[in-house]
């Protein structure tokens, strides 16, 4: 069997699923605190960035393309969103509401250079790039494959060791992936990535995600 036969094989495939998608998360949740968390995320983002670009099937327009008739499209979906994380986290987590701006100013300004380089894109890169480029063949049911990206999403998150982190963004996750569905986009679902986050830190709501 080639090296190129062997990568493509099933049996790898699903051993490298569980160890990038189940095993690291776990092993990062167990032995990992604070921003050490962010390390593994970077450098798995970094290597399965050269993998693709070393990938002759795989479509590097994915990585620079922008739709900006689409960012339009979407205002309507942020604005809604945007309304609910409000009233929810003022109604249920009042003394969260507004805190982490109020508390800590400069982290909070900070988390706006911060966030897309040690979060944003590096999670995109894993869970949406190169997801749906790599286990398309081993999940070819389009519906199996977006919910087992939103699950294995969410799952991830319990890094942080509580419930409302995981819950939330398998939420989230869907329109992250009729995002990147639609667009085929990076800096498109990367920016409405960006915009949640920064929404969810500046309201309160980025607690059960430090």
């Amino acid at each position: 069997m080639s090296i190129k036969n062997f990568y493509t094989s099933t049996p790898f495939l699903v051993f490298e699923f569980i160890i990038f998608y189940v095993f690291v998360p776990f092993i990062v949740n167990r032995y990992l605190e604070g921003w050490y968390k962010i390390i593994p995320l970077v450098l798995i983002a970094g290597t399965f960035l050269l993998l693709m670009l070393s990938d002759p099937e795989f479509d590097r327009r994915v990585l620079t393309r922008f739709r900006k008739r689409y960012v339009g499209k979407s205002v309507v979906r942020i604005v809604i969103i945007t309304l609910l994380l409000v009233w929810f986290t003022w109604w249920i987590f009042p003394d969260l509401f507004l805190s982490y701006p109020i508390k800590n100013f400069e982290g909070y300004v900070l988390t706006f250079f911060l966030y897309p380089i040690a979060s944003v894109f590096p999670q995109e890169i894993i869970y949406r790039v190169y997801y749906f480029h790599r286990y398309e063949a081993l999940i070819p049911e389009k519906y199996l494959l977006m919910f087992s990206n939103a699950f294995i999403f969410g799952l991830t998150h319990f890094i942080y060791g509580n419930f409302v982190a995981p819950i939330a963004t398998f939420l989230v996750s869907w329109v992250f992936i009729y995002n990147y569905y639609q667009t085929k986009s990076l800096l498109n679902v990367s920016l409405e990535h960006y915009l949640y986050g920064i929404i969810m830190f500046t309201i309160g709501f980025g607690y059960f995600f430090q």
